[in-house]
């Protein structure tokens, strides 16, 4: 745990941060359960596959948001509402992701004009399917990842960099542009 409580957020959150705030991103959908979307500003974030951050009780499911960095400090936690043991609120293989969150991913999907696959192998399902629902649909699919996926077919744009130089590059090409369009305006 202390491994992964070391973890900053990186340039590519940084940046997906500061289009979400500027009103250019809807929000982000991830797999990941490390809460540095959050930590680099995010708000609107939907995670597919928990937090271990949380914990759950295996109970009654009623969740304890324990905050970033901190672990549960008894060896068997338990409930504090039913006495039952408390896990981490992340989806273990072979375990659904939890429906309203896959339904709240699909509405997110269903809004974007284009969708950005960042960094993702593809083969995990069901969160696979979201792009591949948004390709079907029509919507653009634009994928960075450093090496071809499951999912690179469907894209219309592909970068093979990492996240952080890709976005990096792209947010400065938007910003240029952006500069560009408003002294054509001014």
């Amino acid at each position: 745990m202390s491994l992964i409580a070391k973890a900053k957020p990186t340039l590519a959150h940084m940046i997906l941060s500061g289009w979400e705030k500027k009103g250019g991103l809807i929000g982000i959908v991830t797999q990941n359960v490390d809460g540095l979307h959050q930590r680099a500003g995010s708000s609107n974030v939907i995670e597919l596959h928990g937090s271990i951050w949380r914990v759950r009780c295996a109970s009654c499911g009623r969740r304890y948001n324990l905050g970033f960095g901190n672990v549960p400090r008894e060896e068997l936690p338990r409930c504090n509402e039913c006495g039952g043991l408390l896990r981490p609120d992340v989806v273990w293989f072979q375990e659904p992701i939890p429906l309203n969150q896959f339904e709240r991913a699909e509405r997110m999907f269903s809004k974007a004009l284009l969708v950005l696959v960042i960094g993702t192998s593809g083969k995990v399902m069901p969160a696979a399917l979201l792009p591949i629902n948004a390709s079907r649909e029509g919507k653009s699919i634009l994928e960075i990842n450093p090496e071809e996926t499951d999912l690179s077919e469907l894209a219309r744009i592909r970068i093979r960099e990492s996240a952080s130089k890709a976005l990096q590059r792209i947010a400065h090409l938007v910003e240029e542009e952006f500069i560009e369009d408003r002294r054509a305006v001014t």
